[in-house]
């Protein structure tokens, strides 16, 4: 009977609108399932990379596809040159202006690999403030690596700069000595580092929040179950009203006809002279 009612044509349109509303919000909860179990899988890879054995620049070449390194650590030893060091521009850190400090590191075979070796201040990072914050000699390097940052249309420099506002390993690469390799490595904090130490390093990945997404799959499905279960009882609400606003119709016009029947047997009302 319910089923009767929904696609009659008094409410058929009314309840496509809720079956197409019911639909998208089962169709939204899935997509959010989805997109939990794919936070999942990063976490998992994350994990597992960080994990692993540190990856050491100065015993293996870097694979042809960087991603396979994505959140791996990988570890060089070498020199740091830090006469053609570099600052990246427009680093903000909690409000503060700076820079981050970009420093040839040296490998042992006469190449070298950009190293991010943390933020500083701005009015910390002339070349003549910067030698306070020199690495320990012949210390390892720990970090990330990173891609080239490149900008489609940008122009090339036409002569060796020391600020840069992107890490384009490829035009950077006309104003060092030596060979570049083609990626750059952000440091990552000692053990022990106190966060807030100069140069501030760059932070450890951190795990995607997929339990955000079992919250909102729950809410599409109350959506959706809300669309379900509050739609009959509106319906039937609708045509009760309609029945009883049929029937009190209905009766007024019974009374109506019974008044006219009962003065029909009546004489005529005499005629005033």
């Amino acid at each position: 009977m319910i089923l009767k009612t929904m696609f009659s044509r008094r409410y058929w349109l009314l309840t496509l609108i809720v079956l197409v509303g019911v639909a998208l919000c089962i169709r939204a909860a899935f997509w959010q399932m989805d997109r939990r179990e794919q936070k999942r899988m990063l976490n998992q890879q994350i994990v597992e990379r960080w994990d692993a054995p540190l990856f050491d620049l100065n015993e293996e070449s870097l694979p042809a596809d960087l991603a396979l390194l994505e959140y791996r650590r990988v570890r060089a030893t070498g020199v740091f040159d830090y006469e053609h060091e570099i600052v990246l521009k427009n680093d903000v850190r909690d409000g503060a202006s700076g820079v981050n400090l970009i420093t040839p590191l040296v490998l042992p075979d006469g190449r070298a690999i950009l190293v991010a070796r943390g933020w500083v201040p701005v009015d910390q990072a002339t070349p003549e403030q910067a030698t306070r914050f020199a690495e320990p000699p012949n210390a390892p390097v720990v970090g990330v690596l990173k891609e080239s940052q490149t900008l489609a249309g940008a122009p090339e420099p036409t002569r060796p700069q020391r600020e840069w506002f992107r890490v384009d390993l490829d035009a950077i690469q006309k104003q060092m000595p030596y060979e570049l390799l083609p990626a750059f490595l952000a440091m990552l904090p000692e053990p022990g580092r106190v966060t807030t130490d100069l140069p501030m390093r760059t932070p450890p990945p951190a795990l995607a929040d997929e339990y955000m997404h079992m919250g909102y799959t729950m809410q599409w499905f109350s959506f959706a179950a809300i669309g379900v279960f509050g739609y009959i009882p509106l319906l039937i609400y609708l045509e009760r009203r309609r029945k009883r606003a049929a029937s009190v119709a209905s009766g007024s016009s019974l009374v109506v006809n019974g008044h006219e029947d009962a003065g029909a047997g009546l004489p005529p009302a005499p005629r005033e002279v």
